[in-house]
């Protein structure tokens, strides 16, 4: 009795330093021959043993999947395979057809590969049931996701009445990983809409995209890449006639090209030469009352691999802030411990908005500490004929445990004076995919922002600000309700003079039923202090809104919002929607409105009104072919600014993702307050791309 008294102590012992073991699959080398189609006949299939027991991370967090997943994996010399095979008695929600535009809207399968197993960094391939393919780069033991990021690879599904297949074959060459080890990590994840469902198959998740949470895929044996180089050249074609940029029925063909060179499978080597980046479609409007500047995401490819190593909560390198290029270089990778991205770009000069050419160089380095943690510095210069600014800084991202995050960040820029140019941050946080709790610290010098915004981001400078937020999401599956989400989001800070500038303090509700209904209540107060011209103006800014959404969790999906409120010294009210629906299987309309209404205070000591209300109407909309081939166009109209755009594309990605053919029309008309003068622009478009390897 005594012996197994000791026996059972010991073994708890270990287990309690060890931890538990995790979840393990191995691979193997098969010599067989497959076509991507998502019908399973291949012999292969039957002949491997599939990873099961997939656990839900919500809404039962803890307990087995609501559907059996199995997932196959084999690999040859060039390719590692998966397949997934979806048990699913509920319908399957799939109306998502833009590529790397599928989130959490529509059932799908993830698969998270850590090639390193550094328990930090992973490659991320989802499909859902109509194969519309979304992948990324996942950084910082999934607190940083990089959707952006693009890579060849194929995949293929099919529907039955009782599952649905999905199935991959992804190139070694499209992926970075560490030459002579035979382990990876591994997860696979799956989303199940009707029910709200996410599931992994590695265990129990503190939340999403946990890399250091995941299983190990065993025996796989990578080849030794040869040196590959593969160059993407392009033609294009551009007629034009604006007023805006002063070319009126003017013809431009240009030609550049990318090249990426892979010396060794963890470092890549990018070059570009008079990109060309006139596909990119323009931002959407938006009605934003805050007074800041708004940030909007990257799209341009040279730029996309390995930006989120810049994505840090004060951006130091923030490549919006660069236009067109004559050339640019990028070396990436990861070697030991260590990830690396620099980038050298020269600017063209804008005659018309009067921007000097510049040239951009940036430098940054990460080394992993800990389990799955990390600390970073980067270095950012811009140097134009006449001024050099640098930027420098470091940062670090501690995981400590399941759920405990400290994360920060030091910066300073020259010229100027080093305390007034200085900053940073901390922050420590508790979190899982169901709560959330953080305070964070932050103390920006008084010109800060001027010298960090001629290549980052910092939307404010001058403040000592401490910030905390508070949410938890009840699920109430037993009842008519499916959740309760509860947020209280506080902030406060002051200037270095020690006088106070804003308070905002914001709670937000959200019932969630089982119909698929949503009730939302919104209450946010801020208080703000004001200089203009040497005065001082406080002002009380409120908003109290109700929304009332369908189907709000899925990709078919409205909105409805009714707010009202002060802004500065306006009294105002809101009326905003949203609607997605896919009447076709091949057509997804989206459309979005805001209707804004002032009621100003003539009597107001700062008198800071529109000249009149806003109505904004944006309507998208998308006719898929195939996957790789589409219609899409996007309108928008501004009744404030009197603005109107349209912007529509005939795309053909006839090698996915690079290899493309891309004819483009854009018009956008609008009226210049300031100068009383109508612009209007027209703007055809022609490209083609074609990647060749060698």
């Amino acid at each position: 009795m005594e012996l197994r008294l000791l026996f059972f102590l010991v073994c708890l012992f270990c287990v309690s330093i060890t931890g538990f073991s995790q979840k393990e699959i191995s691979v193997g080398n098969y010599n067989a021959q497959i076509v991507v189609d998502g019908i399973l006949d291949e012999n292969i299939w039957s002949e491997l043993i599939p990873a099961q027991g997939f656990i839900q991370l919500e809404p039962e967090k803890g307990k087995a999947a609501s559907e059996n997943t199995e997932v196959f994996c084999f690999y040859d010399n060039d390719n590692i395979y998966f397949a997934f095979k979806c048990y699913q008695t509920s319908s399957i929600v799939a109306n998502v057809q833009v590529r790397d535009e599928l989130e959490d809207s529509d059932d799908a399968v993830l698969i998270l590969i850590d090639t390193y197993n550094d328990g930090r960094t992973a490659f991320g391939f989802s499909v859902n049931p109509l194969n519309t393919q979304s992948d990324m780069r996942v950084n910082d033991d999934g607190n940083t996701l990089n959707r952006n990021w693009d890579a060849i690879w194929y995949s293929a599904t099919s529907v039955s009445d009782d599952y649905w297949i999905a199935e991959f074959s992804i190139p070694f060459s499209s992926l970075k990983y560490k030459s002579g080890s035979d382990i990876w990590g591994i997860n696979f994840s799956r989303l199940i809409r009707s029910g709200v469902e996410t599931s992994y198959w590695s265990g129990v998740l503190s939340n999403d995209y946990r890399i250091s949470q995941a299983g190990l895929l065993k025996g796989i044996q990578p080849p030794k890449q040869e040196d590959k180089i593969t160059l993407t050249p392009y033609a294009s074609l551009r007629y034009e006639n604006s007023d805006i940029t002063g070319k009126y029925n003017s013809y431009l063909p240009q030609a550049g090209m990318d090249l990426s060179y892979i010396p060794m499978p963890n470092i890549t080597f990018s070059g570009t030469l008079n990109p060309d980046f006139a596909s990119v479609e323009g931002d959407k409007e938006q009605i934003d009352l805050s007074g800041w500047e708004e940030g909007f995401p990257e799209k341009r490819i040279f730029f996309q691999e390995g930006n989120e190593m810049f994505d840090t909560r004060y951006k130091l390198f923030y490549s919006r802030r660069i236009g067109d290029i004559n050339y640019g270089t990028k070396l990436a990778g990861k070697v030991g411990d260590y990830s690396f991205n620099a980038i050298h770009a020269r600017s063209l000069k804008n005659e018309t908005l009067a921007i000097p050419g510049a040239f951009y160089t940036v430098g940054s380095v990460k080394k992993d500490i800990l389990k799955s943690s990390s600390v970073g510095a980067i270095i950012v210069d811009k140097t134009t004929d006449t001024s050099s600014v640098k930027a420098f800084g470091i940062d670090w991202n501690v995981n400590q445990g399941q759920y405990w995050k400290i994360t920060g960040q030091l910066m300073g820029s020259t010229p100027g004076d080093f305390m007034e140019n200085f900053g940073g941050f901390m922050r420590v946080a508790h979190e899982s995919k169901k709560h959330h709790i953080h305070l964070r610290y932050s103390d920006l010098g008084e010109n800060l922002k001027e010298n960090i915004n001629q290549s980052g981001f910092v939307y404010d400078d001058d403040r000592r600000e401490l910030d905390s937020d508070v949410s938890y999401r009840f699920w109430l599956n037993k009842t008519f309700l499916r959740y309760i989400y509860l947020v209280s989001a506080n902030n406060a800070y002051w200037d270095h003079n020690g006088d106070f500038n804003s308070s905002r303090f914001s709670q937000f509700v959200r019932f969630y039923t089982k119909s698929k209904f949503s009730l939302e209540f919104r209450n946010e107060n801020e208080s703000r202090r004001v200089e203009v011209e040497d005065m001082d103006y406080r002002f009380r800014n409120t908003r109290m809104s109700t929304e009332l959404g369908y189907n709000i969790e899925e990709s078919n999906k409205i909105e409805i919002e009714m707010a009202t409120g002060m802004n500065f010294d306006r009294r105002y009210s809101i009326i905003e929607g949203d609607i997605e629906v896919s009447p076709f299987r091949k057509l997804s309309l989206a459309y979005s409105f805001a209707n804004l209404d002032f009621e100003t205070d003539q009597t107001s000591e700062l008198n800071l009104r529109l000249e009149e209300s806003t109505f904004l109407n944006i309507l998208t909309l998308n006719y898929y072919f195939t996957n790789n081939l589409w219609l899409r166009v996007l309108l928008q109209n501004d009744s404030y600014k009197e603005r109107n755009y349209f912007y529509g594309q005939f795309g053909w990605r006839f090698k996915p993702p690079f290899g493309a053919l891309y004819i483009i029309y854009a018009g956008d008309d609008f009226y210049n307050h300031s100068e009383s003068i109508y612009y209007s622009s027209k703007t055809v478009f022609l490209k083609l791309t074609y990647p060749l390897s060698f």
